[in-house]
């Protein structure tokens, strides 16, 4: 009976550590991109949880950003690793607090993208108003973009 116990308290543990540290890394709040939580499309988020998640993986030698990158996912591009794959989009909006436009936070997030990339988004207005504004992934990759293998 005692070992029966021990198992199901090694199981239990085995099944919370790996939750408790990505709590602990805010990996499973909205805001955060868990990696695979869909290749496809990432509705963006928390432009702070989006920096620290960039810190997490600024070693990774290779980050496929989704097909549909919306908002805060633009972020992303700050890794040294990130690409885009053919076909994909990215959409850029003026970041919010309070249903209200931030001219701080925009600056904030101009300071992840490339130069490229910035100049783009500065030429285009990007951020001036809560309208997403499309890049496809030629016109990255005409910025500087790295495009995916």
């Amino acid at each position: 009976m005692r070992a029966i116990i021990l198992r199901r308290l090694a199981l239990l543990l085995a099944l919370l550590l790996p939750l408790h540290a990505a709590l602990g890394q805010n990996l499973l709040e909205r805001g955060a991109f868990t990696r695979m939580q869909s290749p496809d499309e990432d509705d963006g988020g928390s432009v702070l949880d989006r920096a620290g998640f960039i810190r997490l993986h600024r070693a990774d030698p290779t980050y496929r950003l989704p097909m549909e990158c919306y908002s805060a996912c633009t972020l992303l591009l700050a890794l040294p690793g990130a690409c885009v794959a053919p076909g994909s989009h990215l959409y850029f909006h003026g970041a919010t607090v309070g249903g209200r436009l931030s001219p701080k936070w925009n600056t904030y997030a101009m300071g992840f993208y490339p130069e490229g990339v910035r100049r783009w988004v500065a030429a285009h207005r990007a951020l001036a108003s809560e309208r997403f504004t499309r890049l496809d992934w030629q016109g990255a990759a005409r910025l500087g973009v790295r495009v995916c293998e």
